[in-house]
């Protein structure tokens, strides 16, 4: 049922159906995934390397945001 529903979602965003997508229990988890997806296509060598190689990499929220969904 996943497979059809994202392959749906994907027609509907207009990728034609074709493509990766993930179903996220919620909105934390969500902006952590964002986070990751982001961090990777910045540095793609990160996964090879870890994280000594990377700059100091800083994430500005909102008060709101990160009471629940982004913690230090």
């Amino acid at each position: 049922m996943e497979h059809v529903v994202m392959k749906k979602m994907r027609e509907c965003i207009g990728w034609g159906g074709e493509g990766d997508s993930i179903l996220a229990p919620g909105g934390a988890i969500s902006n952590l995934y964002a986070v990751m997806v982001a961090r990777h296509a910045m540095f793609p060598e990160f996964k090879e390397k870890g994280l000594k190689v990377l700059p100091q990499l800083v994430l500005y929220t909102s008060e709101q945001v990160s009471s629940y969904s982004v913690s230090c």
